[in-house]
């Protein structure tokens, strides 16, 4: 991956105190029974026995022996249950007495976790929430589009939202709810869920790597609890995860796809993981290969490494809290609009797509199955052709897009309505999209940036109430250009034709330039903090299909700087965290070529080795003074995790993040 360069390294000051991380939960696997007493399944005592979960979900009736079959091994218990009658014969008073029956089974239990699932997959785009048809958005605003799809909850659904609206202390379970498109994440918080689940693996969904960065952010911003439901289904087969007897799928997801999801999930934060229900052995009982892998998973995040799911996140996208927008993703969700794919792309949610193709490549091919010899044109595939492709043994890895990272798994979205208490779990804020600053949230970015906060601006998102934060007087003056240079290298290079608004700095000092002088970069210094305003219309081309090279560079040295670790080689999806006496990379190459490079690691005091705890072997490294280099070979379609372990001296700190990254001093 592309260094950025010496000179942006010297841009940022060492950030001041934020906020600490609570102690996490032990995290949670929970596995789903469906049907009528599906709790006495033969495989739930068998995956209890392997230790394949921790969690059991459960359908009604609600009745002591579902209480006692996990008890029996410290699981917790999750109802499925819809909190309103959808789509079924229950009536209310049916939905009452089962959820009466359940907080009884939770208040008669010690430590287990009780969780009333009462709203999976609420905000579908078809099915039983909505079978009178969804609310359509044509021609309303963003606002206006909220204001429908609330209002249509509360007048379809009034017992649910009375369930949602019962305080905590009154139940002895909690409120979950599995949820579909990422601009839905923040409503079902606001609603009054406690736990929520993106629903990860269905092809008409999105992919992972965004849907957590939404999820994650909203978690923090509501200041909830958050994890990933995995589904086994894929639509194009029109089957879940399924086997022959000699192991060939037949269809669903391959397990080395839902393995690779299993890792990133759990090192990206995801401290519950929901498996919708699946079939894991054979009808000998021997497992299959997903089996297999499920149980590798639950060993390596229950038992041998639950430490190792406690991401670094110094970096937050903040959008607008009406934008529904949801990143492209499978067949239906290609077009350039928002909101259930009503309302068409404003320049903003040009600049959220360009944004989030750079963040995370490839990401808009989930669920598509592009130059499959059983797909069309356009990625879409055949089922028949499919099925067929999988019955003669084809690799279905290489039809199962997942995208690479720039930045890891380790930025989330927020909203502008995230309050003072959200943004200091973050060391760099960028606005992104049709977003503007109202008097309370500029005040709250104000006083984060002056503890040590970075925050980046674009002119398009800037009124005249900022400037005063920006450092510069705007101007409506909009010109063109096709190159950028940074101030001291004086290399111009080439870009897009793009526009940008002419700004006067103020207090400002000019990072770059057009090729006729005028600022495309300036930074304000506030406290110990900084603010960034790029001038480029929303920081894309004038085509508006691509994220400027100096926007790119930019947001390039902010991000890499404020992690522990780095990535040197192709394109990968990683994640970088930490926990007490390790500093954990996460490498999962989701490509058919073995992956090569390097992970780089900042050096801290005490350091005594290097590990890959999937395998458990200790592993060579490089050291200087500053950072340690791991070289790392990753095989097609696999997970290696890096651990560099050290024993902290007591009086002594390593090296600052900010000063490590680059540093080649032995």
């Amino acid at each position: 991956m592309r260094l950025p360069s010496p000179f942006l390294f010297s841009c940022l000051l060492t950030l001041g105190p934020w906020a600490v991380a609570e102690v996490p939960a032990p995290p949670a696997f929970f596995h789903e029974f469906f049907g009528r007493r599906g709790y006495t399944d033969p495989q739930v005592e068998k995956s209890f026995r392997l230790g394949m979960m921790n969690g059991l979900t459960f359908s009604p009736p609600v009745e002591d022996e579902v209480s006692r079959v996990s008890g029996a091994h410290g699981a917790g218990l999750m109802l499925l249950l819809f909190g309103a009658p959808i789509g079924s014969t229950l009536s209310e008073a049916v939905i009452e007495k089962e959820r009466l029956a359940f907080d009884q089974l939770a208040a008669n239990a010690s430590g287990s976790n009780f969780y009333w699932n009462l709203m999976a997959e609420w905000d579908q785009g078809g099915g039983a929430w909505v079978a009178r048809g969804r609310p359509r958005y044509l021609g309303l605003s963003r606002q206006e589009a909220d204001a429908r799809f609330f209002s249509y909850y509360q007048s379809s659904f009034p017992s649910l939202l009375r369930y949602l609206a019962q305080p905590p202390g009154q139940r002895k379970y909690q409120l979950a709810a599995v949820t579909d498109y990422v601009p839905n994440v923040y409503r079902a918080y606001e609603m009054g869920v406690e736990l929520q689940l993106i629903q990860r693996g269905i092809d008409e969904l999105g992919d992972l790597s965004t849907g957590v960065a939404f999820q994650r952010g909203a978690a923090r911003q509501y200041g909830r609890n958050w994890g990933v439901d995995f589904s086994s289904w894929r639509t194009s087969i029109n089957s879940a995860t399924k086997y022959s007897d000699n192991g060939t799928l037949l269809g669903g997801w391959s397990h080395g796809y839902l393995r690779r999801n299993y890792y990133a999930a759990f090192a990206a934060g995801a401290r519950t993981i929901h498996n919708q229900a699946a079939t894991y052995s054979y009808p000998n009982g021997r497992l299959n290969p997903f089996g297999e892998v499920t149980q590798e998973f639950a060993d390596y995040a229950l038992r041998r490494h639950p430490e190792a799911g406690e991401p670094v996140v110094p970096t937050a996208i903040l959008i607008d809290h009406y934008s529904g927008f949801d990143p492209k993703h499978g067949i239906y969700n290609q077009q350039n609009a928002v909101w259930y794919q009503d309302i068409p792309y404003s320049d903003g949610d040009y600049m959220l797509d360009n944004f989030f193709h750079l963040a995370f490549p490839g990401h808009s091919l989930h669920g598509l199955t592009p130059g499959a010899p059983f797909a069309n044109s356009s990625g879409v595939p055949d089922s028949v052709g499919f099925l067929s492709y999988l019955a003669s043994g084809g690799d279905p890895q290489l039809y199962e897009p997942m995208p690479s990272t720039r930045w890891g798994d380790n930025l989330d979205v927020i909203t502008n309505q995230a309050p003072a208490a959200a943004l200091d779990h973050y060391k760099l804020i960028v606005l992104v999209g049709g977003v503007q600053l109202d008097s309370r949230l500029r005040a709250d970015l104000r006083a984060w940036v002056s503890r040590g906060g970075i925050l980046v601006m674009n002119a398009s998102q800037s009124t005249s109430p900022d400037e005063e934060l920006l450092g510069v007087a705007l101007q409506a003056t909009r010109k063109s250009a096709s190159s950028s240079r940074w101030l001291p290298l004086s290399v111009a290079t080439p870009e897009a034709p793009y526009s940008y608004f002419a700004v006067q700095p103020t207090q400002a000092e000019i990072l770059a330039v057009s090729e006729s002088a005028d600022p495309l970069i300036t930074r304000n210094r506030i406290g110990a903090g900084e603010v960034y305003l790029t001038t480029p219309e929303y920081l894309q081309s004038k085509a508006r299909d691509r994220i400027l090279r100096v926007g790119s560079q930019l947001l390039d040295t902010l991000s890499n700087r404020l992690l522990p670790a780095r990535i040197s080689g192709p394109p990968i999806e990683y994640i970088v965290g930490e926990a007490s006496g390790k500093i954990i990379v996460t490498l999962i190459n989701n490509t058919a070529s073995e992956w090569a490079g390097e992970t780089v690691i900042r050096r801290p005091a005490g350091l005594s080795g290097v590990a890959e705890y999937l395998s458990g072997e200790t592993i060579g490294f490089r050291s200087t003074r500053r950072e340690v280099t791991v070289p790392v070979r990753v095989p097609r379609f696999d997970v290696r995790v890096i651990a560099l372990e050290y024993s902290p001296v007591s009086g002594s700190q390593s090296e600052p993040v900010l000063d490590q990254i680059g540093g080649t001093e032995p």
